[in-house]
């Protein structure tokens, strides 16, 4: 029987849901599931895009209000790339990937209110007391937060100030991030355990706060820190402006109360001339012919286009081939890739539990967890590494009972996006060194192919921000390439 407010949703094959003694199906239902439309596959387009995430939305939407012809194409069932909202349970909303938005966060907010859509606040984050695991997770420990986070703050300042003015002088300008190359360079070796090593003494911590710390960072990056590069905990920092408080409700306080499959579509509907082909692969991407660009689906099908915009994940970019070879720097980190994240689920309780929020040290299965809705009945919680099994209920009651003793799941749910063959990744967290030597090799067009992705921006990187940011500059570049080479049709 379906459930309330799931009637305007359709299943998508992504994400499972679990319940108690019963083992997980496959596929949530979501807005996002759309109609794919036929193709004459003799047409010639001025772009195709492969990816329907946010960078291949936007980048959609303003080529096409540009009367540029556009093809979009997604391997997956749904657009929005690694970000959509589940509805379940009398239309409960779960964010199955990216969640949390920001008003500081510039591009957006622009399309929140363009959309003239709200924010709803993760209350557990403001709870009155922390949960925290002690002696790798064997001691529970409970603080308050108005005393401790304070406390937090200072030591994260500790940590993060490797010039001595909080490293402004690293990240002057977080959205330009490079602007001081020669310390981003300096400091880009370092991994973020290397940096908690160099100030452990200094920072003079009690048991309770290292824990917390190391909590928060290998929560940020979701893993061992050790394979964690310090730059972007630097990035994040200056994003936060350079204040652990203000950085924290960023990251992770605020999100769409419509849902981000709500903005998605929003963008979608905006685009004009644009044909969507949905549970499709891309095989390879031919640019050996004069004005004109061959893709190959895996299909065996040929589509010609003037220009291709790839916005796949970074982990997944080896998987396509490109004919001639792209640039030798690109193919290098395409096989090295990013960190590949852990894991996110969402739990609901079998009674509410008020506000509440938990922290663990790696290697805990569960870093941090947080209740999200108004009563305290639905948890949110992430992971390190796919240490946690969140297809096993029972496993991931066993894990929240080192937090909360006797609380009960009813159901879990969520989606492996570190094992999802198309994605392979959560959000973006490079590994030492990856920065300076690669992020702007990604970001360079090699015409007529050109990228864009959440992966590849230059400030929000790995949120719903930072892949509007790229693909925006994507069309640009595309609309100046094709106006330059080719007129309108």
């Amino acid at each position: 029987m379906a459930n309330k407010g799931e009637s305007l949703s359709k299943k998508t094959t992504d994400g499972f849901l679990c319940h108690l003694n019963e083992l997980a199906t496959n596929g949530l239902p979501t807005l996002t599931y759309v109609q794919s439309q036929k193709l004459v596959y003799t047409e010639q387009y001025d772009v195709i895009i492969v990816g329907a995430g946010f960078a291949g939305l936007i980048a959609a939407r303003e080529l096409s209000l540009r009367q540029r012809k556009v093809l979009l194409i997604e391997a997956k069932d749904r657009i929005g790339g690694r970000t959509f909202t589940a509805e379940y349970d009398d239309g409960k909303k779960f964010e199955i990937g990216g969640t949390w938005i920001h008003w500081s966060q510039p591009h957006v907010w622009t399309e929140i209110t363009r959309y003239g859509l709200s924010i709803i606040e993760s209350k557990g984050v403001a709870a009155e007391h922390i949960s925290v695991l002690l002696d790798n997770g064997t001691k529970l420990k409970q603080i308050t937060l108005a005393d401790n986070w304070i406390t937090l703050g200072k030591a994260m300042e500790k940590y993060s100030d490797i010039d001595n003015v909080q490293a402004r002088m690293v990240m002057p300008l977080p959205h330009a991030p490079f602007t001081a190359r020669e310390n981003v360079e300096k400091y880009d070796g370092l991994s973020m355990q290397d940096r908690f090593d160099q100030v452990r003494n200094a920072l003079n911590m009690t048991d309770e706060i290292q824990a917390m710390l190391l909590a928060l960072l290998s929560m940020n990056m979701q893993g061992d820190i050790a394979e964690g590069g310090f730059i972007d905990h630097l990035r994040w920092w200056a994003l936060g402006d350079y204040d652990m408080i203000r950085m924290f409700d960023k990251l992770g306080r605020y999100k769409i109360k419509e849902g981000t499959s709500t903005l998605a579509q929003a963008i979608l509907n905006d685009c004009q001339n644009v044909k969507l082909l949905l549970s499709t692969s891309v095989a390879s991407v031919d640019r050996t012919k004069q004005d004109s660009v061959i893709i190959r689906l895996q299909s065996g099908d040929l589509i010609l286009a003037r220009t291709v915009l790839v916005t796949v994940p970074l982990n997944v970019l080896k998987n396509i081939e490109f004919l001639p070879a792209l640039n030798l720097k690109k193919q290098e980190i395409a096989v090295k890739g990013q960190c590949q994240g852990g894991t996110k689920f969402w739990a609901k309780l079998d009674k509410p539990i008020g506000h509440w929020f938990a922290m663990a040290p790696y290697p805990n299965p569960i870093t941090m967890a947080y209740t999200d809705d108004q009563d305290g009945s639905v948890i949110v919680g992430f992971g390190p590494e796919g240490l946690l099994d969140i297809k096993n209920i029972e496993t991931v009651e066993k894990e929240l009972n080192k937090f909360l003793p006797t609380v009960k799941v009813q159901y879990v749910l969520g989606h492996d996006w570190r094992t999802d063959p198309n994605i392979m990744s959560t959000w973006s967290w490079y590994k030492p060194g990856q920065m300076s030597s690669y992020l702007q090799i990604l970001q360079t067009c090699e015409p007529p192919v050109f990228f864009a992705s959440g992966d590849i921006a230059n400030g929000w990187r790995g949120f719903i921000d930072g892949a509007l940011e790229s693909g925006l500059k994507s069309a640009r570049e595309i609309q100046q390439y094709l106006d330059k080479h080719f007129t309108s049709t």
